[in-house]
């Protein structure tokens, strides 16, 4: 039902001046972070019942209405297991469609990133309903 598009990726850290823009990563982390955004999306995409739960949230937010894509900015925290240990969103206020997509992009390993990869990745997603026009397919 979505699919995420467009999305673009940067790694930060908490202090301003450790921030790196994607442009500016090394192709290591740049590559891990395609990585994790395919991730997502499979995830996104999938057909079990927590993707299904956020399809269903996402549709009734877009019902009725000519809405554009959903952008959000997705902080990712990974530990060096693979785990994510914590997601935030900008753009979701932290209703249950927040809890849900929290929920779906957690589960499982994602892969271990660079050891010296900066903390938490930036992921700009743009989520819409796969009838919506996209940009860039």
């Amino acid at each position: 039902m979505f699919a995420a598009v467009g999305a673009t990726t940067s790694a930060a850290a908490a202090p301003a001046s450790d921030y790196r823009s994607a442009a500016a990563a090394p192709a290591a982390w740049q590559d891990y972070a395609r990585q994790l955004q395919s991730r997502f999306q499979q995830r996104l995409a999938a057909a079990d019942d927590g993707a299904r739960r956020f399809q269903e949230d996402m549709v009734k937010r877009f019902e009725g209405a000519a809405a554009s894509p959903l952008m959000l900015i997705v902080q990712v925290w990974i530990l060096p297991s693979g785990k994510i240990e914590r997601i935030e969103f900008d753009g979701l206020d932290d209703s249950g469609v927040a809890v849900n997509l929290r929920a779906l992009l957690a589960g499982g390993d994602v892969g271990a990133p660079p050891a010296d990869m900066l903390q938490p990745l930036h992921l700009r997603l743009s989520l819409r309903t796969k009838d919506q026009p996209g940009q860039g397919e």
